[in-house]
């Protein structure tokens, strides 16, 4: 038996799983991104600040999943081939075990809680994201002054166009209520995507009479509310939000080994163990999403006190796939049962 037979195969299965997982959530990335980027009125310039934002969580779930799923292989590696017996032999309790990895998670928490973070910028105010795609529009077609025909640069998830015109762009939309046609020199979006801003705007409103007449408005500012945003803002602090999803991950994945050397003698399969290492990250991200949808505007200490429930729920749903797995019949390789 080498002199650490765990930590190396830990690291190779944590990494192995990171990288699998995030080839499939870059290809889901990529499967939202498609409409846009086959739309020839969209620019890739535009699409930028939506796509590092997709680019983030795709990162974030690569780790968070991949960390603890890698590191369930090498545990139950270590059953199957006897040493985890062996080591139990020697007096190694499991939590020992477990700490023969915690060097290499330093590498994961600081991989993890960087991504999270810029990730926790961008949930905490998607607004941001929606101004810099405004903006990008925009300078697409300061770039295009010189053409003579007009080109239009559409910017997604807020149905507004810039008409490049040869003066000075104009952004076209419609107003959530009544469906009025407005023309804007500039935008500003607030940081919960509930309210924007159009600087000289100009509107086309229809007359209720019969006589078919249409009313046209200018104003220097005029402030849309009550929007619809595509994606709701969340009250978690970024700090707080990636401190969160790295303790869950480092609990997550030190709690599925512990599980894996614990039912050594229950010899978990490796499908089982892909899901009992799945299970800590997949059930923290759903709470965290649930609670972070709930924390009213103003949150108080007691509100960001339920967020400490989120590792205790991975722990909890490491606990149940093990005892699932457990009392499952498992195939043997001999082909009984």
């Amino acid at each position: 038996m080498s002199p650490d037979p765990i930590a190396s195969a830990a690291l190779r299965g944590a990494l192995l799983a990171t990288l699998l997982v995030l080839v499939a959530a870059l290809v889901g990335a990529a499967v939202r991104l498609l409409p846009w980027v086959l739309d020839p009125t969209i620019p890739w310039a535009v699409l930028a600040p939506f796509a590092r934002s997709l680019l983030a969580v795709a990162v974030e779930a690569a780790i968070l999943t991949g960390w603890p799923v890698g590191w369930a292989l090498a545990a139950a590696r270590l059953v199957e081939r006897g040493e985890a017996g062996v080591l139990a032999s020697l007096g190694e309790a499991p939590t020992q075990t477990v700490s023969r990895l915690l060097p290499q998670a330093a590498l994961f928490v600081a991989a993890l809680g960087i991504t999270s973070a810029v990730l926790g910028r961008d949930a905490a105010a998607p607004g941001r994201i929606v101004r810099a795609l405004i903006d990008e529009g925009r300078s697409a077609c300061v770039h295009e002054a010189g053409r003579r025909t007009p080109a239009t640069h559409a910017v997604p998830f807020v149905a507004v166009t810039w008409l490049c015109t040869p003066g000075t762009p104009r952004l076209v939309g419609r107003a959530p209520l009544g469906g009025v046609v407005f023309t804007a020199s500039g935008a500003r979006v607030s940081d919960d995507l509930r309210r924007i801003d159009l600087d000289d705007a100009r509107l086309a409103l229809p007359s209720t009479s019969d006589e078919g007449l249409t009313f046209r408005l200018r104003v220097g500012t005029l402030t849309l509310r009550w929007l619809a945003p595509w994606a709701q803002a969340s009250a978690v602090p970024p700090l707080l939000r990636a401190t969160l999803v790295t303790l869950s991950g480092l609990v997550a994945a030190s709690a599925t080994v512990l599980a894996l050397l614990t039912l050594r003698r229950h010899r978990i399969g490796t499908v089982a163990a892909v899901a009992i290492g799945a299970s800590g990250p997949l059930a923290a991200l759903g709470a965290l999403r649930g609670l972070e949808l709930r924390v009213p505007e103003v949150a108080s200490g007691g509100w960001l006190l339920a967020f400490a429930l989120v590792p205790m729920v991975a722990v909890l749903a490491v606990a149940s796939a093990s005892f699932v797995a457990a009392v499952l019949p498992v195939t043997r390789r001999s082909g009984t049962k």
